[in-house]
């Protein structure tokens, strides 16, 4: 699996689990002030564990039987959140999301999870509120933020895209990581918003600073002209770059004034591309924000 949105998605929710855990295990005050039951407590750790195993039925379950035990126990919650997005359930993910921040307001990772329940239902105007209470206490999550300037992006904000996505990358940094993609978003949001001056300096520290040959450092050549369009596409191993490629070269076309060109490749990622990653639901923003402009 390539260093996607995908991946980084999935950490994220580890992340969520590991936390929930935690919770279950200190029975921290601040995230829930009411100690969870024996019994509670008790479904939520066996939830956990056939989540692990990869046993999700069961673990939707447990944690329902927890939840019948004590309707605020957070960690339950969050278990029951965390599978739903996997599924792709958004409504149901953001329901859960949306109950545990009612609890606890200031539970950054749950506004990340609704704010990411809310990307994936297309409500940009919830993604971005939820994105902003997550960053509120400015947490050292790059992927919070990267959400967060994909969200500003689809909703065609593409001077704050960029800004989001230099603090996503400062962040990562701060974590140890060195992605590429938040300097991708930055890199077109400055072509959308036709700051070429901008974009080219962003292009020079993205060649300069891409780790190793694996994607999307193809994306990056091609960016930079050493490979062409199609020798892209060949190098894609799963949908989720396929999508990714052809939502890039769509980009660079738009930029480059080939609408024609373009909507070939964006059509192909609205119609067949991987709705598990960001590009796929900029496709579909960029195409109701080209619609609404022409109808106005």
């Amino acid at each position: 699996m390539s260093n996607s949105a995908i991946q980084r998605f999935a950490t994220s929710l580890r992340v969520l689990g590991a936390l929930a855990i935690a919770l279950v295990l200190s029975n921290i005050a601040d995230a829930n002030p009411q100690p969870a039951a024996t019994d509670a407590s008790a479904f939520v750790v066996e939830g956990y564990t056939r989540l692990e195993e990869g046993n999700l039925e069961d673990a939707l379950v447990a944690f329902d039987k927890a939840l019948e035990a004590d309707a605020e126990d957070i960690p339950a919650l969050l278990g029951q959140a965390r599978i739903y997005s996997g599924q792709q359930r958004h409504a149901d993910a953001f329901q859960k999301y949306d109950t545990i921040v009612q609890i606890h307001p200031r539970h950054s990772e749950a506004w990340g999870g609704r704010g990411l329940a809310a990307f994936g239902l297309e409500d940009f105007d919830t993604a971005l509120t939820s994105f902003e209470n997550a960053t509120a206490d400015k947490p050292v999550n790059g992927f919070i933020y990267e959400s967060l300037a994909w969200t500003r992006m689809c909703r065609g904000e593409f001077t704050e895209a960029a800004e989001t996505a230099k603090t996503a990358t400062i962040m990562y940094h701060r974590e140890g990581e060195k992605p590429i993609y938040p300097l991708l978003i930055a890199y077109f949001s400055y072509l959308e918003s036709a700051d070429m001056e901008k974009a080219k300096k962003t292009l020079t520290y993205i060649v300069k600073n891409t780790p190793g040959r694996k994607w999307p450092a193809p994306v990056v050549d091609y960016l930079a002209g050493r490979i062409d369009a199609h020798n892209l596409i060949g190098f894609v191993t799963n949908r989720a770059e396929e999508t990714e490629a052809h939502t890039y070269i769509g980009l660079v076309l738009r930029a480059a004034g080939r609408f024609d060109q373009s909507e070939k490749h964006l059509d192909w990622v609205r119609n067949k591309g991987d709705t598990r990653v960001f590009e796929y639901t900029l496709a579909r923003a960029l195409n109701l924000r080209t619609s609404v402009a022409l109808a106005e």
